[in-house]
């Protein structure tokens, strides 16, 4: 980049970051006797609001720290705000960070280890549950805290459909093996088109989340954490799920199936509200959801199925938003202050159950006792507490993320086979994951 260039590009990453300072309404100077710490948060909407609410919580009870917040949206492959301030000295003082991007951005040297922190404060990793805990270590140390967790996924059967068919007694499927019978006598055609669909095995919140829910419910593994390798192309668990996931495809029809949910949407149109998908992965938002949108939908929350030979569900596996520092940090200690409080305080906890239905990643919270109080939330958290995995831990996830979707894709379209296109997504993400890992001495050295 030339020198002129260069000129230009920190002028106006400055402004840009000007600007959005402008937008927080903050008052420029510490109240007496506080510091300002900036933290940037991904939530628009009513749920950026509670966030809001609860921060002005912390602000009201903290003698020493004052929190200004700002709105800066990321996701798996749009970061760039958070790197270009990173490069330009101005990063905030900490950053949400979706947990599949922490082994990434640790890797780019984006964040800070918290491991000192941790333990000048008080606080282990023992104190999250497994996955949440994992997902934030990479090469030895820990680079976040996990805010809330989500436990993916439960099972949704929507008992009117169910009723209608003459199935209500029979209840929601416990193994593969029901499912496909179930699905079978659940689906509907009216004049040769279909009006209903039992369940859609591909539809698990996206391809690449459907491929490692179903992955592991096959007892499969994409990740050999030792050597550092992709493996889900030579996996036989990972392979007989996707193989199960296309029978689907070849009995209903893919292109049917598809021009059936067309038009589909969430909240007030979502097809399983509307009984046109008689079984469906549920997410804990989904609660909300539904008791806004759809107050009459009689459905049940159960485990997701499992093959019969495996004897039990092990498909269960965690997300949710971690917390971190960024690089430069002018403030990182006043920072892990809040973020301690965020991630274990009974109000935040609270907060999260109350308003949004995900839950607290940190083991101890008493806010779990509003989430066993309701029957649907009950269910999550029993869920929540058998998990066994979360996505691999490895900073190339959002690219293994797209070459999942590919396969899946390209699987269902008949475009490869299940064997070639799970080793073209090993093969591609290994190259790219070699890549990133060079700049810590390569990989076979273990997480």
């Amino acid at each position: 980049m030339s020198k002129a260039r260069t000129i230009l590009f920190f002028v106006g990453l400055v402004a840009v970051l000007a600007g959005l300072y402008a937008l927080t309404g903050a008052p420029p100077e510490a109240p007496p006797g506080k510091v300002i710490i900036d933290v940037w948060h991904p939530w628009p909407g009513d749920q950026g609001d509670e966030f809001r609410r609860l921060v002005d919580e912390f602000n009201a009870a903290s003698d020493s720290i004052q929190v200004r917040l700002l709105y800066v949206p990321n996701n798996l492959s749009s970061n760039q705000k958070l790197f270009l301030s990173i490069s330009a000295g101005c990063p905030p003082d900490c950053t949400f960070v979706d947990g599949p991007q922490v082994a990434e951005w640790a890797a780019r040297r984006a964040v800070e280890p918290l491991d000192d922190l941790m333990a000048a404060y008080g606080i282990a990793n023992e104190e999250f549950w497994g996955p949440c805990a994992r997902q934030n270590q990479f090469r030895g140390a820990t680079y976040a805290l996990t805010y809330c967790a989500d436990p993916n996924f439960a099972f949704f059967w929507n008992r009117e459909v169910f009723e209608e068919a003459g199935l209500a007694e029979q209840g929601a499927p416990r193994t593969l093996e029901e499912l496909d019978r179930v699905s079978r006598a659940l689906t509907a055609y009216e004049d040769g088109r279909m009006t209903r669909i039992g369940f859609i095995p591909w539809n698990v919140f996206g391809y690449a989340n459907s491929m490692f829910t179903w992955g592991w419910a096959f007892g499969g593994r994409f990740y050999d954490y030792e050597t550092e390798r992709i493996v889900c192309g030579e996996d036989p668990g990972v392979l007989e799920a996707l193989n199960w996931m296309k029978s689907y495809a070849d009995e209903y029809g893919f292109q049917e199936v598809s021009s059936f949910a067309e038009g589909f949407g969430d909240q007030a149109d979502n097809p399983f509200a509307r009984g046109k998908i008689a079984m469906a992965a549920g997410h804990v938002t989904n609660i909300q959801l539904f008791r806004k949108y759809s107050p009459g939908l009689d459905y049940g929350a159960v485990p997701f199925p499992y093959p019969e030979r495996m004897g039990s569900d092990h498909s269960v596996w965690m997300g949710g938003w971690c917390i971190a520092i960024p690089r430069g940090s002018r403030r990182p200690d006043a920072a892990f202050q809040f973020m301690k409080w965020l991630c274990t305080s009974e109000e935040a906890g609270r907060s999260m159950i109350v308003t949004t239905g995900t839950f607290p990643a940190y083991i101890h919270s008493p806010a779990f006792e509003l989430a066993q109080r309701d029957d649907k939330l009950a269910v999550f958290y029993e869920i929540l507490k058998t998990t066994q995995h979360q996505r691999p831990v490895m900073p190339a996830q959002a690219y293994f993320m797209g070459a999942l979707d590919r396969a899946v894709s390209d699987v269902l379209n008949g475009i490869e086979t299940p064997e070639e296109a799970l080793m073209q997504a090993q093969a591609e993400t290994q190259k790219e994951l070699d890549r990133v890992l060079e700049g810590w001495g390569g990989r076979g050295t273990g997480p």
